[in-house]
């Protein structure tokens, strides 16, 4: 039953029914997991490797943190709405540390992963339909409140699933998803997850090119590798041919980066350096001259979070980096630098991407270890 709920977690994730900002039934479903593992383990859990309890130890100090900080913010300013942020960034740890635990159980991990490819070719079939929504010109935005929504989502499950799928033949499904959701994103014409998507759709390369050439020779991976060579680009020609990267490419073009800096709130750390070190607490926006939060998961948690909480969250993520593979590292550039351009960390999938890459990591460290105890390195 815990296998479901966290896979219809992540499928029901892109269908938004009340206004951005706002819990949606899919957080709902995953709040009943958590209640579910809580009662099933007494929240006695086991991690699996010292490196995950670790990092789960820096993300608990980096809430630790955003609680105090927003509890000091919001008796300063004598409004409660700091709470909202923070009951935010609790879920998300909770969700973290709970998926970790669970992704442990092969089942609930296929199906996680089996839940992310659906998830992908469903949002494409809905467009294929002609269902869904645009609701910004000709940027299509699914079932999603706005298209950056999608986008984000587009890339974040394309990392889940090509974290979590295991067995033969997965190379191959992992590049095929990858095309289709760099498909997608064009659709939603973001002009950030452009980038992201590019570093999935190497990332997919990479691990084709790893399950081609495993157990061959060297002239059987000099093959695979022409192969990959010419067939990212043929995908590339192929999409950037088709009327909706035209107008992808346009929004691009005109974009004036200097407005859109203001505009995302990226230029407050200069016009607001003393709040460099400490943070502002996150809420009461209007104190900077506009009710919008910053567009940035990273400018946004140095800004409200100051360098104290910024360091905890930026150790938090990097343990999870370094210990990836070549293609794991390239796989997880892709939501990070989007983050860059939108605030996508109250959103479930996000975490869900965190786990499944430490999933990953724990996995391939494993492996590693395995490897060299058997040609004999200590």
């Amino acid at each position: 039953m815990l296998a479901y709920l966290w896979a219809l977690g992540v499928f029901l994730s892109q269908f938004y029914v009340l206004p951005s900002g706002l819990p949606q039934p899919a957080h709902l479903l995953i709040l009943l997991n958590f209640l579910l593992m809580a009662y099933f383990y007494s929240l006695n859990f086991h991690y699996h490797s010292y490196y995950e309890r670790r990092t789960v130890l820096f993300l608990m100090a980096f809430c630790t943190y955003v609680v105090i900080a927003n509890l000091v913010w919001m008796l300063m300013e004598q409004n409660p709405v700091f709470m909202k942020a923070t009951i935010y960034w609790l879920y998300s740890g909770i969700l973290f540390i709970f998926l970790l635990q669970a992704l442990g159980d092969d089942h609930v991990r296929k199906s996680v992963a089996a839940a992310a490819f659906l998830s992908i070719a469903a949002l494409f079939l809905f467009w294929a339909l002609g269902l869904g929504r645009y609701e910004v010109g000709s940027r299509y935005n699914g079932f999603f409140n706005d298209p950056n929504q999608m986008a984000f989502y587009v890339i974040c499950v394309f990392s889940i699933f090509f974290y979590l799928v295991r067995g033969k033949g997965a190379g191959y499904l992992v590049f095929s998803l990858a095309v289709v959701s760099v498909i997608l994103v064009f659709l939603t014409q973001s002009r950030s997850a452009l980038l992201g998507v590019f570093f999935s759709l190497v990332a997919a390369y990479l691990r084709l090119n790893d399950e081609i050439a495993i157990g061959h020779g060297d002239r059987d991976k000099l093959v695979a590798i022409v192969i990959g060579l010419m067939v990212v680009p043929l995908v590339i020609y192929m999409i950037f041919s088709l009327d909706m990267a035209g107008a992808a490419l346009s929004r691009l073009q005109s974009t004036d980066y200097g407005t859109q800096a203001d505009i995302r709130g990226y230029s407050r750390l200069l016009h607001y350096p003393e709040y460099i070190f400490l943070g502002s607490g996150q809420g009461v926006d209007e104190r900077f001259g506009t009710r919008h939060e910053i567009h940035s998961t990273w400018f946004g948690v140095i800004f409200y979070y100051g360098l104290a909480g910024f360091i905890l969250f930026i150790t938090f993520t990097a343990r999870v980096f370094l210990r990836l593979d070549v293609a794991g590292k390239v796989a997880f550039l892709a939501p990070v630098l989007y983050g860059l351009a939108t605030y996508g960390a109250r959103t479930p999938v996000f975490w869900f991407f965190l786990a499944s890459a430490v999933f990953a990591a724990s996995a391939y460290e494993t492996s590693s270890r395995s490897r060299s105890s058997k040609i004999g390195i200590p």
